[in-house]
């Protein structure tokens, strides 16, 4: 009979049962047995494979001491011959994401061993480590622990198989996961061959153009006829009154403005601005209808196609900003939307 494959496993002082914030300072520290989540992590893993040791690390510590610490893992790992590497989950714990995402990441690149862990979407972790490792999509919380341990363990025990491993979107991990490593020496025609006829065989190979896993936005529905609703207008392309009164900057947006529209026909010229580097706007000065359609919107409105529009609209310069920072923005003008009963908007761009 062989040998089970040899695991370890990485967690913080929360998980192992030493405190919390009044231990997160703690160093590095190893027990040769299941720990915490590892023992339901064990549990799932099955009689194949055998957590040999569990790495513990106060968050402070592998937060602020990241690559001296790694070095610690590193020699960790190599002392007890792990054939596979798990972190956490770590869910949406700030500094522990961090760990499990810093880690999972050097075993995975450094290493070469195989090795995945598990955040939320929104942790730190996850956006600095999502496209060097695998790090498998977990809810908010780790009330989630019961759910997320039987995932990450047989995506575990797949990737230490050597099984092939799809895309994030239909694997369940964040982002594009680690860069695939390409030998050039072989023919980029020869090395497609041998993918094709790989996947043919239905055996092991990775796609050297690993494709980003967006977040699926579902589509909104649209509860009343179009000739009722109240409709608002929204821009990315920096749209502000005449002198910026908000100084709204140009790039790298950290807020949205609102702005009242008034009692007009149309936005007058003379009366706006643009705040935002990112195009020619031109067009935008010598007619701002152009990028917040009020007069196209108000005519529709005269003519009874829409039952009425918000006088006000959302502004903001989308050059540079961050997704995380743009789905900020989405979420409180929708809420405030929502206050104002609107039912649809015209979202326009650059």
């Amino acid at each position: 009979m062989s040998e089970p494959i040899r695991v370890v496993h990485y967690i913080n002082q929360f998980f192992a049962g030493m405190g919390a914030e009044d231990t997160a300072s703690v160093g590095v520290s190893v027990r040769e047995e299941p720990v915490g989540p590892g023992l339901g992590l064990q549990k799932e893993l099955g009689d194949d494979y055998k957590i040999v040791a569990t790495i513990i690390c106060g968050d402070n510590t592998i937060a602020e001491k990241t690559d001296e610490i790694l070095a610690e893992f590193d020699k960790l790992i190599r002392k007890y011959d792990a054939q596979l590497f798990i972190a956490g989950p770590g869910f949406n714990a700030g500094r522990y994401g961090i760990g499990c995402g810093a880690s999972t990441a050097y075993v995975t690149e450094k290493m070469k061993l195989p090795a995945v862990t598990a955040l939320y979407s929104e942790n730190p972790g996850t956006d600095l480590y999502k496209d060097r490792c695998y790090i498998l999509q977990t809810d908010n919380s780790a009330a989630g622990m019961r759910q997320t341990l039987p995932k990450l363990a047989a995506f575990a025990k797949r990737l230490a198989a050597g099984s092939p491993i799809g895309d994030g979107k239909k694997e369940g991990y964040h982002g594009s996961g680690p860069a695939v490593e390409i030998d050039y020496s072989v023919p980029a025609s020869r090395r497609g061959v041998n993918m094709l006829l790989a996947k043919y065989h239905n055996k092991p190979f990775a796609t050297e153009v690993r494709m980003p896993n967006h977040e699926e936005i579902p589509l909104p529905v649209l509860h009343k006829p179009l000739k009722e609703i109240k409709l608002a207008l929204v821009t990315d392309g920096g749209l502000v009154p005449k002198g910026n009164p908000d100084s709204m900057v140009p790039t790298n947006s950290k807020t949205f403005n609102k702005y009242r529209i008034g009692n007009v026909a149309r936005l007058d010229a003379k009366d706006y601005e643009v705040s935002h580097q990112g195009y020619n706007n031109a067009f935008v000065l010598d007619d701002p209808n152009r990028l917040v359609p009020v007069d196209a919107a108000l005519d529709l409105k005269k003519k009874g196609v829409i039952g009425e529009l918000l006088d006000s609209y959302y502004t903001t310069a989308g050059v540079m900003t961050p997704m995380e920072m743009g789905k900020k923005f989405g979420s409180e003008i929708a809420a405030d939307l929502r206050k104002q009963d609107v039912d649809a908007v015209i979202l326009t761009s650059t």
